[in-house]
């Protein structure tokens, strides 16, 4: 399984995100398949095929032909649909960090899907595609952290084919949430344990600003995806409880109470969600579903927004 590159390494190598990245995947080299994939997805292999598989599932997915995988990391979208969809020929995991290549290739390998994906170390606002040439593309919290959104949908507007299908599992901040509160959520620092697990020195400041994430609005994915030509469906799945009931209500409350409190700042809840605990499934642009998967480890997520775009047939 060989390296494709569409960016200089040398270069790249140089970029201060990326050295720290680079530096993260030597440490995860040395872990198992499974400690790879928890410690890039918080589920083991067999988890996420799980969770994948609810989800498309329920949202009536179905993929085939050649794709791409957007900010792939190790690739753990890609292989869980690979597993689950037996007529996709090949999808390209695409990373800008080079020695996210080598953890590409061990879990391929492993998992015997070597001819079923290929390896590039490039940018996804650059993709070195023709137009029109892939049948779906493919993006697990990466879009998130796009430094041009509307580069990023006019990039996979390109190169999907008439009818090609967006995946997105991602996150669009309610609209109705303040720019003062999306500010403060970016400035937020990470933790001394996530920093140890990514190589970054537990002595420096490290926010997720630093780290290249940003809280585009819901309003940012739809009127995007449909400047690009690409129609959309909304999902939400999450665990219903009495506990996260009551925290998705906090989720409501304005930004000036959470500051009050204390706590809670990064909770933001769409009101569908609330909505959905009165059997009211779908409202607006999204629709609700009840996540049924119970993953073992406790950080494995309870929730996740699906985006679904599909490019419109030229008629």
């Amino acid at each position: 399984m060989k390296v494709i590159y569409w960016e200089d390494k040398n270069e790249l190598n140089k970029i201060d995100w990326i050295k720290k990245y680079n530096n993260a995947c030597l440490n995860f080299q040395k872990k198992s398949h499974d400690e790879i994939s928890y410690l890039c997805s918080y589920f083991t292999i067999k988890e996420h095929k799980k969770f994948i598989q609810e989800i498309i599932s329920k949202i009536d997915l179905n993929l085939s032909g050649n794709g791409l995988e957007i900010g792939a990391g190790p690739g753990m979208l890609s292989i869980s649909l690979i597993k689950i969809f037996k007529n996709i020929n090949n999808i390209i995991l695409l990373d800008k960090v080079p020695n996210i290549s080598n953890l590409q290739i061990k879990l391929a390998t492993h998992l015997k899907i070597e001819n079923k994906v290929t390896s590039v170390v490039g940018d996804y606002n650059n993709l070195k595609l023709k137009d029109e040439s892939l049948d779906f593309v493919l993006d697990f919290d990466s879009v998130h952290h796009s430094t041009n959104f509307d580069l990023t949908f006019k990039e996979v507007s390109r190169v999907l084919k008439p009818g090609g299908i967006f995946l997105c599992f991602d996150r669009g901040q309610p609209n109705y949430i303040s720019r003062k509160h999306i500010d403060f959520l970016l400035d937020i620092e990470y933790n001394d344990k996530y920093k140890v697990e990514n190589s970054i020195d537990i002595n420096k400041k490290f926010t997720r600003r630093m780290n290249g994430e940003t809280e585009p609005y819901l309003k940012d994915w739809i009127n995007t995806g449909l400047k690009y030509n690409l129609t959309f469906k909304i999902f939400i799945f999450h665990k219903k409880s009495l506990k996260n009931l009551i925290k998705n209500i906090y989720g409501l409350t304005p930004f000036f109470v959470r500051k009050i409190f204390r706590k809670g700042y990064n909770i933001t809840t769409h009101y569908q969600v609330i909505l959905s605990y009165l059997n009211i499934n779908k409202w607006g642009n999204i629709k609700v579903f009840k996540l049924n998967y119970n993953p073992k480890k406790s950080k494995s997520p309870k929730a996740k927004m699906v985006f679904y775009f599909k490019k419109n047939i030229k008629s």
